[in-house]
């Protein structure tokens, strides 16, 4: 059970819900959890005869209904609202869906004050060691309560989170997972959305990517090494990010002199392509903290957001939790040194908040003024 099946069937309650997130990572599974409880009925878009099914309206006769992969319809958005303002006192309706589902969001909302949106991510370790519990925003402060979990963050670390090849446990299942799921991304839901037909070059840029999380992005770099214009680089990473493929991060500019304003640190949401070292355990502490802020965002604990810090002076800190537009917490992630960092130490007491350095080796918990240097299988399972 995944812990978002409780918030999602209160929800549905009072509004339409709409669940988000990649391919594979479990919304279709988890949506029919939820209806199997509400006595619903499913719909898929992609099947000929649901499709003839929705837009007839068949599903006006059900109390609860689940449409999946609803986003394909080039009209879903009015489509929704005609049903909502007309039948959502008797009618309860999950969407689920991924890159066209918060394209809503660059123009006017139609659906404004209609639904609920979450946000599904792969598998962290909070949910892997508490799959009924989303941990609250005050928890992660208690560094030094969390229990050491050892053996979930090497699976999760070597196979990912996407449920398929973390619950199959095997290297070849997730190699064949890896490969079969690249080729669906490019040959279909790329193709799909863009109508791009530079499909091998799409696919060199994804393979370009892993090398370059954790780095300040130069579009430039990878435009050279495409042979394409800047901004075809560009829209093809917009692209990347609508699929969730790829999340970035802005730097934190407010009350700091000197800081850069327009680069931004690039994520891949399946971590577990990333070949080197450091740069997938920062990607596994990135992911773990996007989750928890989208989490706590979409359930309302608070206006959340994450970012990096950086100043002219080469001073960095790779993540800063913001809460309310103001810093709440500094993060850094580091393979193993128990020495605090000296950007996250000036940075954090400049915001006068704490700093969590935290590390990849076990067994270290150390307390270092306000702040803390602590192994990931201890702190990040505070994280939902």
């Amino acid at each position: 059970m995944r812990n978002l099946a409780g918030p999602i069937e209160k929800d549905l309650r009072k509004k339409f819900v709409f669940l988000a997130g990649p391919r594979q990572v479990g919304k279709t599974h988890l949506a029919m959890s939820v209806l199997e409880r509400l006595e619903g009925k499913y719909y898929n878009w992609d099947l000929a005869e649901d499709r003839q099914k929705i837009l007839a309206k068949e599903f006006l006769q059900d109390r609860w209904a689940v449409l999946d992969e609803l986003h394909k319809y080039d009209r879903w958005k009015n489509f929704l609202k005609g049903i909502y303002d007309k039948y959502h006192e008797t009618l309860k309706i999950l969407v689920t869906g991924s890159a066209r589902l918060d394209v809503y969001r660059r123009g006017g909302d139609s659906l404004l004050g209609r639904y609920f949106l979450f946000h599904l991510h792969p598998f962290s370790l909070g949910e892997v060691l508490r799959p009924s519990v989303i941990g609250r925003p005050e928890e992660v402060l208690k560094v030094g309560e969390g229990t050491p979990a050892s053996d979930a963050l090497e699976q999760l670390l070597r196979l990912g989170g996407f449920p398929e090849p973390f619950l199959n446990g095997s290297e070849e299942a997730h190699r064949r997972w890896s490969i079969q799921r690249t080729d669906i991304l490019v040959r279909e839901d790329i193709r799909d959305l863009t109508q791009v037909t530079l499909l091998s070059l799409i696919e060199h840029l994804m393979l370009l990517l892993p090398s370059r999380v954790g780095s300040v992005l130069s579009v430039n770099s990878l435009r050279e090494d495409l042979q394409v214009a800047y901004n075809t680089v560009r829209s093809w990473l917009e692209t990347f990010e609508r699929l969730y493929i790829t999340f970035s991060l802005s730097p934190w500019t407010q009350r700091i002199a000197r800081s850069i304003h327009k680069e931004r640190k690039l994520y891949l949401w399946d971590w577990s392509q990333i070949k080197d070292e450091g740069a997938r355990f920062e990607n596994f502490v990135a992911s773990h903290l996007w989750k928890a802020v989208h989490l706590w965002r979409d359930l309302g604990m608070g206006d959340f957001g994450l970012w990096f810090v950086r100043d002219r002076d080469r001073r960095e800190v790779d993540f800063c939790v913001t809460k309310d537009r103001a810093p709440w917490l500094l993060v850094e992630a580091k393979l193993s040194e128990t020495q605090l960092s000296e950007p996250l130490e000036y940075y954090a007491n400049r915001f006068g908040v704490p700093g969590v350095q935290v590390l990849k080796t076990g067994g270290v918990l150390k307390r270092v003024g306000p702040h803390w240097i602590v192994s990931a299988d201890r702190w990040l399972p505070l994280l939902p």
